[in-house]
């Protein structure tokens, strides 16, 4: 079914797409920042943890202003689609903003229990050197980074599939919505 879409903004497509690409990056690569690769031969160390808990303060920065925009600018109506459509698209949306909120917050918590675990060395890091990078001691939410890791990677399937789903099977051009111009 072809329908005439309206777009999202120019602002709200930039965030969409920076904060993607910055999620996608730590889903699957991010945690080789924290984390050596044991499974390569030779092993190699953690790369670079500052940069790690950087991109997180980032994605959480960006999710701030994503909703901040999104209250001052509402996005267009939805395309016909059935109910319960629409409704899992926007549990879905709410969900990855949750998720861009609390995972980076929850990484302070683990960062801060490593820290006084195994590595103070990482007590100091900043924010891509600018600002120092909050942690905090909540253990059992900092316990919550890889599940919500986990979560955010199986959302991010649904929503290509969704996407790919409406461009090709459905027709409705609704991820012109969301392309960049």
């Amino acid at each position: 079914m072809l329908v005439n879409v309206q777009r999202y903004s120019l602002v709200a497509i930039i965030l969409h797409w920076v904060s993607a690409l910055l999620l996608i990056y730590m889903i699957f690569w991010g945690e080789g920042l924290v984390r050596g690769q044991p499974w390569m031969n030779p092993p190699i160390a953690p790369t670079n943890p500052g940069l790690h808990a950087s991109l997180g303060i980032l994605i959480l920065i960006i999710a701030v202003a994503r909703l901040g925009w999104r209250l001052i600018n509402p996005p267009p109506p939805d395309v016909p689609m059935p109910v319960w459509h629409a409704t899992g698209a926007h549990i879905i949306h709410w969900a990855f903003y949750a998720l861009m909120i609390f995972i980076p917050l929850s990484g302070m918590a683990e960062w801060d229990k490593s820290i006084n675990g195994k590595h103070p060395e990482f007590a100091n890091f900043n924010f891509f050197g600018l600002l120092p990078i909050p942690h905090y001691s909540l253990s059992w939410f900092g316990g919550l980074h890889g599940l919500m890791t986990n979560l955010a990677m199986f959302l991010l399937f649904l929503h290509v599939a969704a996407a790919l789903k409406h461009q090709f099977i459905d027709k409705d051009k609704l991820i012109n919505r969301m392309a960049p111009h």
